[in-house]
């Protein structure tokens, strides 16, 4: 939807906006996970030591890798696709469920897995988050390491390798038959090249 607003349209005040979805991507992690311990510390909304904290981290942590992915893509679809729909009464809707959305399904789906492998694999921006209920894979290898408990942090980052492998296996899978399908179906249609009679 960023993106969508960010090449659809025009209003007051599109480049700060769009300079503030890159923005978390420019702040040191060490200093976000801090931020976010001050910002919600204290009620009305007291998230630290939650699952939910550790989420809303993630999201707005790489949130700036979809924005650019969806910004590319939709940099290529024809304004006139978004002409048509409406001119056959289409609504704004309508036509980014049913037009827009599926030719952005490559690199939406490929924002997701690397947004996933990002979250699985990121340090700096959760090892001021995590609590003894909500842990995650990397700190918890890096509190083994340093207790000395290395078969099992070797253990647990083998494990980790495997899912990143999947997930990036699983991207290729997709967009690749994706493309595949695209190419099956834009076939180009042959000239007639019959003679003068």
């Amino acid at each position: 939807l960023t993106a969508y607003l960010l090449v659809r349209q025009r209003f007051v005040g599109q480049a700060a906006f769009e300079f503030a979805t890159m923005l978390s991507f420019a702040i040191p992690g060490t200093v976000i996970g801090v931020s976010y311990i001050l910002a919600f510390n204290v009620p009305p909304i007291e998230l630290t030591g939650t699952g939910l904290i550790l989420i809303v981290c993630f999201v707005f942590r790489n949130m700036p890798v979809g924005v650019r992915a969806g910004v590319a893509a939709m940099s290529q679809i024809d304004g006139s696709l978004d002409e048509a729909s409406r001119t056959l009464g289409g609504r704004s809707f309508i036509t980014l469920r049913r037009v827009i959305l599926p030719l952005l399904r490559p690199a939406v789906v490929a924002a997701l897995i690397y947004s996933f492998v990002r979250a699985m694999t990121t340090v700096s921006a959760v090892i001021f988050l995590v609590s003894a209920d909500y842990d995650m894979a990397t700190t918890f290898i890096i509190h083994r390491v340093l207790n000395g408990d290395y078969g099992v942090a070797i253990a647990y980052s083998s494990v980790l390798i495997v899912l990143m492998l999947a997930a990036i296996g699983l991207i290729r899978l997709l967009v690749g038959e994706r493309r595949l399908r695209r190419r099956a179906g834009s076939a180009p249609i042959p000239l007639p090249t019959g003679g003068t009679a």
